[in-house]
């Protein structure tokens, strides 16, 4: 019989913090029993926060408990609502020890076997297109996904590269072979698999042209449409997504799944199953409630990196380093592939892309203005000083629009934290006149509109210089957040440096060394383009800390130009492939200098995995 855990039945209220907002529910008590768990906020339909409400809100009632598992790839909004579900049955007086007894004892887990020629893990960019490819290739095909909807760095980012798609062949914008291949040994200085880099290279444009055919649509757009204000003139390579990474890779997996391609959602590779001589047979894959013993000629690993696994990127990357942006890439692909023998091949390679804040700051802003704290990462699209936290300029602040090595750079400083330095003139100016005021950013593109869709949100070269010609007034904000730790304000350049923890003889050098270059048109330092510093001479003075923005690891697993996983002695391990953020090859120590690099590796090396693997398949090869 269950316990009573309240004498107080009813329907009560909490908010837990989310990822960058207050999750409100409600939730509502019997005296033994949880009965319901309901959203307060609205939720897209099909959304990811919808889904992994309603995952949570039944795992909750189902095992009577609020000690369930997080949904992955939405931990921050799953603790949330475990953090407002406590909130409300704290409300209603609820013994937990009596709910803890109530709770439901999980069932053993039901096993199911699934034959097919090609089984692909994780479904990102990189598996999508392998499984699609393989599926398109005559090869009975299983994709499995540990999130219980399309996520990942694909679905994030703006767009992928290519040298000579069809639009580039149309519009005479042919990017030469060699171009790109030099800017790959330059990120890489040799650390690449030059064999490999030059098929990506020649596969790009062939592989925009495949995507456009099955949904993803994708334009090519100018470089620098973006804001990375050094790109500007460069060779155009991005072509980017017009309906948002979300849509696109949601649309793949419809096509994969109309031609007869199974997909499985809510399903983490757990273990690759090999013979007696080595050879990958398969794998299992679990879920919540179900185990899959796949059986499989060829199995492709594409699960997207570490970024998101404290752990090995402290044991691969370094005392100091930042999570990656996707939290579920946990190197589940990678421990898989290595315990099949596969190559361990990390070399620190990591996706710094520009700046970020920490996620407690941002819950600490959003708790004092709610979503309206975004407007502080324009501060940062400027070339003003930037120090570290000892108070030292650290680089040239002209770098800062340069996301891949500016992030590189951020990367390397104490604790990957820098300061931008700001003062009342130049929030004036934006007051009166806009942020065009202090550099135009898109005026280039005023009479020749650029679009795409980064984050899911349009980039729009007609809206940015609609925004850059508005009127506004950070000042006010920034008051507002002056008593978080992100922001800082001052009457004096040695008062700010006592607020911001900083070594105050450090920061009143770096501000007078930055001034004086400005002044005398050349700075001796570190060459900035002194036309384009932003002096600090007017008080009050403004800091605003950032970290390193770690889009994700990039690596780990070694490969041939066929995808092939490769054992420590160059031979392959029979049957196992390995494609995108898991792959090893494509970059050194940092990110590609050009627009659309990562997510070009990851659908390339996908579509070239699947080929592969159903071709050698149906081989019996």
């Amino acid at each position: 019989m269950a316990k009573k855990i309240t004498t107080n039945p009813g329907k009560y209220t909490g908010s837990g913090q989310g990822k960058e907002s207050r999750i409100n529910l409600e939730v509502e008590v019997d005296t033994d029993k949880i009965v319901n768990v309901k959203p307060l906020d609205k939720y897209a339909p099909d959304s990811l926060a919808d889904n992994a409400f309603k995952k949570m809100a039944q795992k909750i009632v189902d095992q009577q408990s609020v000690d369930v598992d997080v949904v992955s790839g939405a931990s921050e909004t799953s603790r949330g609502i475990i953090e407002g579900v406590k909130e409300a049955l704290n409300k209603a007086g609820v013994d937990f020890n009596a709910l803890k007894e109530n709770g439901g004892q999980t069932a053993g887990k039901k096993e199911e076997t699934i034959n097919v020629d090609v089984a692909v893990v994780g479904a990102g960019g990189a598996g999508v297109a392998a499984a699609l490819a393989a599926r398109q290739h005559g090869a009975s095909v299983a994709l499995f996904e540990k999130t219980i909807s399309p996520l990942g760095a694909s679905t994030f980012a703006g767009g992928m590269f290519a040298g000579d798609s069809q639009q580039q062949k149309d519009q005479d914008a042919v990017v030469s072979k060699k171009w790109l291949y030099d800017e790959y040994m330059d990120a890489s200085q040799g650390y690449m698999n030059s064999i490999l880099v030059r098929r990506i290279i020649d596969e790009s444009g062939k592989t925009v042209d495949w995507l456009n055919e099955n949904g993803a649509i994708m334009k090519l757009v100018d470089a620098g449409t973006g804001g990375s204000y050094d790109h500007i003139g460069m060779p155009a390579t991005l072509h980017g997504y017009q309906e948002g990474g979300t849509k696109a890779v949601t649309k793949l997996i419809e096509k994969f799944k109309s031609i007869g391609g199974k997909m499985y959602f809510g399903f983490a590779g757990k273990k690759l199953l090999q013979d007696d001589a080595g050879k990958v047979t398969g794998l299992i894959a679990e879920g919540d409630d179900k185990s899959l013993h796949v059986n499989a000629k060829k199995v492709v690993i594409a699960t997207g990196g570490f970024g998101g696994n404290p752990e090995m990127r402290k044991k691969y990357l370094g005392d100091v380093n930042t999570q990656g942006q996707v939290l579920q890439n946990t190197g589940d692909g990678l421990n898989m592939a290595w315990d099949a023998g596969t190559a361990h091949h990390i070399n620190g390679s990591t996706h710094y892309f520009w700046q970020t804040f920490s996620n407690k700051d941002v819950g600490d802003m959003a708790k004092l203005v709610g979503p309206n704290w975004m407007p502080v990462n324009a501060l940062s699209n400027f070339p003003n000083l930037r120090v570290n936290n000892r108070g030292q300029r650290y680089a040239s602040e002209t770098h800062a629009l340069d996301f891949a090595v500016h992030g590189a750079e951020l990367s390397e400083q104490p604790q990957q934290t820098e300061f931008v330095i700001l003062d009342q003139a130049m929030l004036d100016k934006i007051k009166e006149g806009g942020t065009v005021a202090i550099e135009d950013h898109y005026g280039k593109w005023k009479n020749h509109r650029e679009f795409y869709m980064e984050f899911n949100f349009p980039t729009d070269t007609a809206e940015n210089i609609k925004h850059e010609h508005e009127k506004t007034d950070f000042t006010a904000l920034l008051n507002k957040l002056a008593s978080t730790n992100v922001v800082f304000i001052a009457d004096t350049i040695a008062e700010l440096a006592e607020k911001m923890g900083v070594d105050k003889s450090n920061l009143q050098k770096s501000v007078a060394q930055y001034n004086d270059a400005k002044k005398k048109g050349e700075d001796d330092l570190f060459f900035s383009d002194t036309k384009r510093m932003i002096p600090v001479e007017q008080g009050p003075f403004y800091a605003v800390k950032f970290i390193a923005r770690n889009l994700g690891t990039l690596g780990g697993a070694t490969i041939d130009e066929k995808m092939h996983a490769l054992a420590p002695n160059g031979e392959p391990v029979p049957n196992l492939y390995v494609a995108g953020a898991d792959a090893s090859g494509m970059y050194g120590k940092a990110y590609v200098d050009f627009e659309g690099g990562t997510l070009g590796f990851a659908y390339i090396s996908g579509r070239l995995a699947g080929i592969d693997a159903a071709e050698t398949a149906k081989a019996g090869k």
